[in-house]
Order: C-alpha cells, then structure tokens, then sequence
C-alpha cells in the first residue's frame, strides 16, 4: 500500500497453505479432439463429452456454464441421451437450494448451472465426484460494466485482457474447480472441455 504508510504498518500478510492435497484427490483433465469454441463442431463435442462422463460417474455431477444458451441446449440434449436413468436437474427450472436438495438426496443426479452454481454450494462427499466446465468463465466483453472497465485500463495504457479478463476467469475458475474438494475426504474429477 505505497502512499499510505499508517495502513500498511497495521497490515499483517500470511500464506495460508490448503488444507486439501488436491493432487491425490482431484484428477483434472483437458481431453484432446474437443473442437475450439468457435467451430460448428464444438457443441456436439461437449454434449458427447458431457454425457459420457455422466454415465461413467453414475452422475454425481455439476456441468458449469458461462451462458444460459449453452446449458438448456446441452441439458436438453443430454437428458435425451441419458434418459430416465438419471436425475436432469438445471438451473432456472426450480429454486437454487431445491435443486442443491435434490442432487444431493438423489443417487444419479446431475446438475446444470450457471453463474451462481460457480460458488457457494458446498456437496460434501460422493454425491459430488465430477465438475465439468465446457467454458473458460470470461465475462462477456461487451456486457457495459465489463466494457467500461476495460476502456478505463486501456486509458490508463494498461491492457484489458491481462489485467482485467484473465484474472476474473481466474478467480471464476477456481471457484468452479473448488465445488468439487470441500472435505479432506472428497476426490473427484475436473473436466475441462
């Protein structure tokens, strides 16, 4: 805090290392052949993806999305796939802590979400053993807050993109990964398409 030495002499800064050793107890994979986001192909991709890795995972999954589009036509087209054998569970279809209720009281449930879902919704244990994310979280670019923003970077000669975007896909991101280790106990996949 230069400039202002009164704050910075009251500061005390620590590293706090994690209490989850998330390298025995996550797998986190990018699988390969997933076409890039731009491409007419990339859909299909993920509802392929997505749907194999609930099956194999017997459900117990969070599918995490950037935009609502995405999510009602890859929830629409999974639940086709996988039928009345598991539980299809989206955002916006009932409440928030109702649909937490029921992934975690069901046996082959998976859950589709946006922004919300991203953080704050702690399922301990095997209810939850795979997170899958088709998206990077970047904000829309041109949503007006974000633009203003970056308008003021670049202003400033800063730029946006490093300054701005990445690090809030950063912080999403880890907030994503994190609904899957709430517990020391926990293990789990990260799919990352």
């Amino acid at each position: 805090l230069d400039g202002e030495p009164e704050v910075a002499s009251r500061l005390r800064v620590e590293s706090i290392e994690s209490p989850f050793d998330y390298g025995s107890q996550v797998y986190c994979a990018v699988p390969s052949g997933v076409p890039d986001p731009r491409d007419a192909g990339y859909l299909s991709a993920v509802i392929q993806g997505v749907t194999e890795a609930v099956r194999v995972a017997q459900g117990r999954t969070f599918v995490l999305f950037t935009s609502y589009r995405m999510l009602h036509q890859v929830a629409d087209s999974v639940g086709r796939d996988l039928g009345r054998s598991f539980s299809i569970l989206r955002q916006g279809d009932l409440p928030r802590d109702r649909l937490i209720e029921l992934f975690r009281s069901s046996r082959r449930a998976v859950l589709f979400g946006t922004d919300s879902f991203w953080e704050g919704v702690d399922v301990r244990g095997e209810a939850l053993s795979c997170v899958i994310l088709p998206k990077l979280p970047f904000r829309v670019p041109t949503e007006p807050i974000q633009q203003a923003r970056a308008e003021r970077i670049e202003a400033a000669g800063g730029d946006s993109f490093a300054d701005l975007a990445v690090p809030q896909a950063v912080l999403k991101f880890r907030q994503g990964f994190g609904r899957l280790i709430r517990h020391r106990s926990d293990r789990g996949v990260v799919l990352i398409l």
